[in-house]
């Protein structure tokens, strides 16, 4: 049976990830934060191991147990999300740090098949066709560009054999910051949704699984794979369209000129920088290279199955 381990089990993406790879009959152990963490992934059918993931020793006991032939860094995955005002990302770069660094150390030496480092696909910033070739930037100086590019080259330079997936935002019914929004809808609050003609890449965590799971399959080593759904759209356009779908009317916006209040407010400085991109990504590498493509090819399809998958598990989404 082959063994998997996946750093960040406990993140939104890491739960349907150890679901995806048991069922390709892996032995799944999930590293996890906390207790509740823990019992997510047995839940999903893995075995779960509490530690501190910036502790290189731990990290390294857990995988030695585990006897790991993959390594899946989906730590990054914390914060891959538009859907928090930027609250998800406030600091994360010292985590995003923290946490490459003490993985790398903890495999050293050890006889892993491949590390997959999942990252993101805004890191090509203003552009109307990226591809994996195409170069990485750091607007505004930001620290959250900054350290998600050097977390990057860390893993590229490494002596490891490795793999990285520059994944779209990430949505699905999985998502407890898109169920906010249904309350905010309630309540008639309005949302900073930036330019609508400035876009973004998304991608279905079930589509983003199992893209992690095909690599972990196949293991290309030394690859750089993009990883979205194909159809770019605005955060403003994603946001309407999820109001629609719940059979509401279009949300109220905070206009683009109150976005020093909106800052103060409600929106993180690393919210208003991503919504500024507009980015439009290519995926056709790993369509051609490996075989994958998304079930849901647009954020319509998603956003209908997230809301169709809560009214089937009598998810109540807003108190």
């Amino acid at each position: 049976m082959p063994s998997a381990v996946i750093a960040g089990a406990d993140t939104e993406l890491g739960q349907e990830t150890v679901r995806q790879l048991v069922a390709l009959g892996y032995q799944v152990t999930g590293l996890v934060k906390s207790k509740d963490g823990a019992t997510t992934v047995r839940s999903n059918g893995g075995l779960a191991v509490e530690t501190d993931l910036t502790n290189a020793a731990e990290l390294k006991e857990a995988i030695r147990l585990a006897k790991a032939e993959v390594i899946l860094n989906l730590t990054p995955q914390f914060a891959n999300t538009l859907l928090s005002d930027g609250q998800d990302w406030k600091g994360f770069d010292k985590t995003l740090s923290a946490t490459t660094s003490a993985l790398l150390e903890a495999i050293k030496d050890t006889d892993i098949k491949l590390l997959i480092h999942a990252s993101y696909a805004f890191l090509y910033g203003n552009t109307a066709s990226a591809t994996e070739n195409s170069p990485l930037i750091v607007p505004g100086d930001d620290p959250i560009f900054k350290a998600a590019i050097a977390a990057e080259n860390q893993v590229a330079q490494s002596s490891m054999p490795t793999c990285v997936l520059r994944l779209g935002y990430l949505y699905g019914p999985q998502s407890e910051d898109l169920k906010l929004y249904i309350k905010s809808f309630k309540l008639g609050r309005p949302y900073f949704a930036g330019p609508v003609s400035n876009l973004g890449n998304w991608l279905h965590f079930e589509d983003a699984a199992q893209a992690l799971a095909q690599v972990a399959k196949q293991q290309p080593i030394g690859m750089v794979f993009n990883v979205v759904d194909g159809t770019p759209v605005s955060f403003t356009n994603f946001i309407d369209q999820f109001a629609f779908t719940l059979g509401r009317k279009r949300p109220s916006h905070i206009p683009l000129w109150l976005t020093p209040l909106a800052l103060v407010l409600v929106v993180t400085p690393q919210q208003v920088e991503l919504l500024k991109l507009s980015t439009h990504v290519n995926s056709d590498l790993i369509r051609q290279q490996l075989g994958w493509s998304p079930r849901y090819t647009s954020y319509r399809e998603g956003l209908q199955q997230t809301v169709e998958t809560w009214s089937h598990n009598e998810v109540k989404p807003v108190l």
